[in-house]
């Protein structure tokens, strides 16, 4: 009896034995290597740092991963069949002049100083919407009902499209203002006002939200400490202020007090934007590199070191891929009155 007992304790311990061990085998295989190349996939996505860049010179927008290798996380062309831009409207979309992320970064709002302005879901790269503004087109807002204003430096005025995803470059246009030499728009959320720069005047406009019947109303006019107004971009994070460039400074706008604060003197300065902590605040300064006067090969911070640099390149404005609250609000999605 005893015999028996010992040789079934014996084969007991062995089963157990031999269980706990595949057990303690198996999250070893397959399994565990998923689970870390989801991990390591997460955490890459979560350092990801986009630009989004006009590289002008390879007539393309780009966004490159400052923090993963400098890696070209994406590419949009205008003359790809992916735009699904006639090609008949093609060449309006030639120097890329501006890109910025919008409806919570799944779209980019673009133009060009062909006089092209186009709205581009990031995922398909289709050109869902697009026209022709013309006049050197340098900037492009949306408005609160999806209708966008442009702003064109040549003939300088803003004008509105009423935008029609059906019919794309056959949009209604309307609310044009004359403005001389105007190189920027920003929709103000909190005040409800668009702001736009050009030559030595800094104006806040009314919008009266009309779908095909569009106004801007003049509500107020600064005149900026020096003239030659380029860039102007919300400051991330502030509620009041807004990036503003000339031809040798940069300065903060304060939307509440109508104050201008000089925080930099350096020339050539096409766009400036910065981020929350541990982004850097960038600069696009021309140096000529990239085929023409106006273009950089190199995107700096403020104080002048090399955030990325690539010799292929002849790069105009860049922006920060993040979502901008000073403009939108929260989980902002595609929208437009017209359907």
């Amino acid at each position: 009896m005893r015999k028996i007992f010992s040789a079934s304790l014996i084969l007991s311990l062995v089963f157990t034995l031999g269980c706990k061990k595949q057990l303690s085998q198996s999250p070893t295989t397959d399994d565990a290597s998923e689970l870390l190349t989801a991990q390591s996939l997460a955490a890459e996505e979560a350092t990801a740092k986009e630009i989004v860049i006009c590289d002008q010179k390879n007539a393309r927008i780009v966004m490159v991963d400052v923090a993963n290798g400098n890696k070209i996380t994406w590419e949009w062309k205008p003359m790809a069949s992916y735009a699904a831009i006639r090609s008949g409207a093609q060449g309006w979309f030639a120097n890329l002049s501006e890109a910025k992320p919008v409806y919570s970064g799944k779209y980019i709002l673009a133009t060009a100083s062909g006089g092209g302005v186009a709205i581009i879901n990031v995922s398909s790269k289709k050109a869902i919407w697009y026209d022709y503004a013309g006049g050197n087109t340098h900037s492009a807002e949306l408005l609160p009902n999806g209708n966008v204003v442009t702003a064109s430096t040549t003939g300088g005025y803003l004008l509105i499209f009423t935008v029609d995803s059906y019919i794309n470059d056959d949009s209604k246009q309307g609310g044009k203002v004359s403005f001389e030499d105007v190189h920027n728009v920003v929709w103000d959320k909190a005040n409800k006002l668009l702001w736009a720069a050009g030559k030595d005047k800094l104006k806040a406009f009314s919008y009266n939200n009309s779908c095909g019947s569009p106004v801007l109303t003049l509500k107020k006019t600064y005149t900026m400490p020096e003239g030659n107004a380029h860039d102007l971009f919300p400051v991330y994070g502030s509620t009041t202020d807004l990036w503003l460039t000339n031809s040798g400074h940069i300065y903060k706008f304060n939307v509440s007090t109508g104050k201008f604060t000089l925080i930099k003197t350096i020339s050539s300065v096409k766009s400036v934007c910065n981020g929350p902590g541990g982004y850097a605040t960038i600069l696009d300064v021309a140096n000529g590199n990239g085929g023409e006067s106006w273009r950089t090969d190199v995107i700096t911070d403020i104080n002048g070191n090399t955030v990325y640099k690539n010799t292929s390149f002849g790069m105009y404005k860049l922006r920060w891929r993040l979502v901008n609250s000073f403009s939108y609000p929260a989980g902002d999605s595609f929208h437009e009155c017209t359907h």
